[in-house]
């Protein structure tokens, strides 16, 4: 069995999706309180949500040993940790927990994602050409330096000695990059940080780390995923029925990310959808009648077999102002405000779903994916496809119907990927 551990449900999916385009059969659980772990029987590879980039260290520790504890993983299983392509979230103290939980003698690490312009040099992560610390990203409370430097933040949050493999020997090949991994184990050093800016790079680091003699966490976003090798007995497609999934595509734009903004704009530019922009102001002063009125209208722009964009008002150029006048109005903190957020789209989506025939949903935001399966008691997804590089196709199961779900990654893809998104549901 292979095993992917993700902290949040966007990631789990862009990560999973790359087996199943190597001929794999994945499927993802989102344990999230969930008393057990099931595996489905026919499932080469089982891709676990977390849930953990929010919560703090400790938590996040406690609850990831306790999900650990639930999987029957093997010395000879592959696991992998997926982590955010811009680090967010408790990296260090999740690769330390899973690597002391499964005894694991050192971690490859290589967040790169090429496709989408992130890329590590000399140990610092660049997004969009600019280093992390000084981009939109920016997290964790370090310095802008800090917070580019992948050293720096893995030694905020874990005591295991971090190597590095630069650049200039990861461009001589697999050999030169695997005598790097034996000399930095060898002095004590439990998690490596590898250089990589184009595919290649990635490709060699795992032909690498496969050929070291002991044993290895591999970690990275989908970018380094992507190039486990190919299943060459080609199983069996997951038999799923997708029957009756035609008709209006709903998009539910949660993330304020900038990137989001230019494709909400591009698509009410290029497309002749309904539109219904959600004022937060009004949701959080009178919740209940607000929603009803949201779902009413969106229930009935569906039943009139619109697609429907649905998105709130706090866009990247207005989230501060708007943002920090809920925060003071209703006493939230930014986190709460956006659990509030998440379950928000969760109810209205679910409103919608149970009382049209949509069943084609596009989902922005981590936060997003995970407060509409929350709210319709999904927790497993099957990943069909990759239909633009790092957005996956899924399926989910509800009450007797079945749901092409879509999850995107707020930060990724270009201007016109919502418009392709919805020509692919439709045209599919």
């Amino acid at each position: 069995m292979k095993y992917i551990i993700a902290d949040d449900l966007s990631g789990a999916n862009d990560t999973g999706v790359k087996f199943t385009k190597k001929g794999y059969n994945a499927s993802v659980s989102i344990v999230n309180n969930q008393p057990t772990v099931v595996i489905p029987d026919n499932i080469d590879v089982f891709v676990v949500d977390t849930e953990t980039r929010e919560l703090e260290s400790e938590p996040a520790r406690e609850k990831l040993n306790s999900i650990l504890k639930k999987l029957s993983i093997d010395q000879d299983d592959f696991v992998y940790k997926k982590v955010d392509s811009t680090l967010r979230g408790n990296i260090g103290v999740e690769i330390e927990e899973i690597m002391k939980f499964l005894k694991k003698d050192i971690c490859i690490f290589s967040p790169s994602f090429p496709s989408h312009q992130r890329v590590t040099i000399d140990s610092y992560l660049m997004v969009d050409q600019r280093p992390l610390g000084a981009s939109e990203y920016s997290s964790n409370h370090l310095k802008q330096e800090e917070n580019s430097f992948i050293p720096a933040i893995m030694k905020k949050q874990t005591d295991f000695s971090v190597g590095q493999i630069h650049l200039s020997d990861v461009a001589k090949g697999p050999k030169a990059i695997l005598s790097k991994i034996n000399e930095l184990c060898k002095k004590g050093n439990r998690i490596i940080v590898i250089d990589s800016i184009i595919e290649n790079h990635l490709r060699d680091i795992f032909r690498s780390g496969f050929k070291f003699s002991g044993t290895v966490l591999f970690s990275g976003s989908a970018g380094l995923a992507n190039h486990f090798p190919k299943n060459n007995n080609k199983p069996e497609k997951l038999k799923v029925n997708i029957e009756n999934t035609k008709g209006p595509v709903i998009v539910i734009a949660g993330s304020r990310n900038s990137v989001v903004s230019q494709q909400i704009n591009y698509l009410k530019d290029n497309l002749n959808l309904a539109q219904i922009k959600i004022d937060l102001e009004q949701i959080f002063s009178d919740r209940d009648r607000v929603l009803e009125n949201y779902a009413a209208k969106s229930i009935e722009l569906i039943n009139a077999d619109q697609d429907l964009l649905i998105y709130t008002d706090a866009i990247y150029n207005e989230r501060q102002s708007i943002n920090n006048k809920l925060m003071d109005k209703h006493h939230f903190s930014f986190r709460e405000l956006e659990i509030e957020i998440k379950k928000m789209f969760g109810q209205l989506t679910s409103e919608i779903i149970k009382n049209t025939k949509a069943r084609n949903l596009i989902l922005t935001g981590g936060d997003v994916a995970l407060g509409v399966c929350e709210e319709l008691k999904i927790y497993s997804m099957n990943i069909l496809d990759e239909l633009l590089p790092g957005i996956p196709l899924t399926t989910a199961n509800y009450k007797n119907l079945t749901l092409k779900i879509i999850t995107k990654a707020g930060g990724f893809g270009k201007e016109d990927t919502l418009c392709i998104l919805i020509d692919k549901l439709k045209n599919d």
